[in-house]
């Protein structure tokens, strides 16, 4: 399998702020390859304050079901500190607008609501990209957000 590490690094080079899916999260911290190559770089792009980030107050919840579910404090704990240190982020809530555009999306394009409020959150931030690895939300046309799944770049 080929990674196209410098056309990814390439392409988040023309981004000042990204909204990110909570997958990408999870494969960087579970280092679940080949993905975690292309986290990694994403990871300290954000860290050096090269691109802004945008993380659904969603995600943390997705995020940590699994480690809840199988009582893994040690992991909770890990993806706590992991969140709490990372500059340049911010979490953000499910407020009215972006509960209230989930719901245009939902509507729209019969998107899931996870889906729709982390799209929602992009849109809402005007995020220049929306980072995810769900091939179905490439097809959709929202706002000028770009879609990019991390399948591209393998």
């Amino acid at each position: 399998m080929f990674l196209e590490v410098n056309g990814f690094y390439k392409k988040l080079n023309s981004l000042k702020s990204v909204c990110i899916d909570s997958v990408v999260l999870i494969y960087h911290l579970e280092t679940i390859g080949p993905y975690e190559v292309l986290t990694k770089v994403l990871i300290e792009k954000i860290a050096r304050g090269e691109i802004f980030c945008y993380i659904s107050a969603l995600t943390i919840t997705e995020l940590m079901a699994k480690p809840y579910r199988i009582k893994d404090y040690g992991q909770i704990s890990m993806f706590e500190e992991f969140m709490e240190s990372l500059p340049n982020t911010k979490i953000m809530p499910v407020n009215y607008d972006i509960a209230k555009f989930a719901a245009s999306l939902r509507g729209d394009y019969n998107l899931r609501t996870s889906d729709a409020i982390m799209l929602s959150t992009a849109a809402v931030t005007n995020s220049d990209a929306f980072i995810t690895n769900d091939i179905f939300l490439k097809k959709l046309n929202i706002r000028d957000i770009k879609i990019l799944t991390l399948d591209e770049y393998l």
